[in-house]
């Protein structure tokens, strides 16, 4: 494999959903074939009648294999390709799951006649599957790159190449930090998007008027829920243990705003504090558009 391009590559992609489709999408072009295998077999030939990838099956012909699944599913994957032996010899296998440790860990227990490469692309939508993916999903985005001990210098060049192809950036980071810190970015908003919603389940049985009056910022703070559970369920599965010491740190800072109801010019200032701090990150990083 060329250490500088992957115009001559063969990649393929494990899950068609709105991820891995999006990938197929954005990866025309830049690589000589794109196949893939998905449970469903109406995404594997809309995605074959539309020219997103080539054919159905191929793995073992693959220079690249990209894991497209729900996290909680991927080490299964990878302890499939131990067992079986399907790998292509040199092929790089990447997978763009929500969460790092456990994945890199079983990752880093393939053959050493392969390398391995954790990703995390910091993009998507609340709606999920094939039907909702769009070749500039990626557009613009971080994509988080994690060594394991099947990683060369080679191989890292080939992920960079991969993911600027697809009008990414990529930002290389170990595998434990990285869980730490989205369980706080991106885990924690959805855990308090599904318990709002839950709430307002509830809270509509004892009023049903209740989402007649729901506008825009009841619309933005639940617009995760609307993501499809199997993806939910691999990202909060797998990463419990970072997401559960967060969630008792939120409830202090719930239980401090809760306690300055009853002073207002106290609230004032630590509310100003908090809107400062937010225009500032989007001042400094910018915001990509809710969708």
């Amino acid at each position: 494999m060329s250490d500088n391009a992957i115009d001559g590559f063969t990649v393929h992609i494990i899950g068609l959903g709105l991820m891995g489709g999006s990938l197929a999408m954005a990866l025309r072009g830049h690589v000589q074939w794109i196949t893939a295998q998905d449970a469903n077999p109406a995404n594997l030939e809309s995605a074959l009648q539309s020219g997103v990838i080539d054919r159905v099956g191929g793995l073992d012909q693959a220079d690249i294999v990209i894991l497209a699944v729900p996290s909680d599913r991927i080490p299964q994957l990878i302890h499939q390709f131990c067992a079986t032996g399907q790998l292509k010899n040199g092929a790089l296998v990447m997978d763009i799951g929500s969460t790092k440790g456990r994945i890199c860990d079983t990752l880093d227990t393939l053959p050493k006649t392969v390398a391995a490469i954790g990703g995390h692309p910091m993009c998507g939508l609340a709606e999920n599957g094939y039907r909702n993916a769009i070749p500039t999903l990626y557009k613009g985005a971080r994509f988080v790159l994690c060594e394991t001990v099947l990683t060369t210098p080679a191989t890292r060049a080939i992920a960079e190449n991969l993911v600027t192809a697809i009008g990414a950036s990529p930002l290389w980071m170990d595998r434990y930090r990285h869980d730490a810190l989205t369980a706080l970015t991106s885990h924690l908003p959805h855990v308090l998007s599904f318990a709002l919603m839950r709430l307002a389940m509830e809270a509509s049985a004892e009023d049903e008027a209740l989402f007649q009056l729901a506008a825009g910022g009841f619309d933005g703070a639940t617009r995760l829920a609307r993501t499809e559970e199997n993806m939910i369920t691999g990202m909060f599965t797998t990463n419990a243990a970072q997401i559960r010491p967060l969630l008792a740190r939120l409830r202090n800072h719930l239980d401090t705003l809760d306690a300055l109801f009853d002073h207002p010019d106290e609230l004032r200032e630590e509310l100003a504090r908090v809107v400062e701090a937010r225009r500032l990150y989007t001042k400094t990083y910018g915001e990509r558009p809710i969708s």
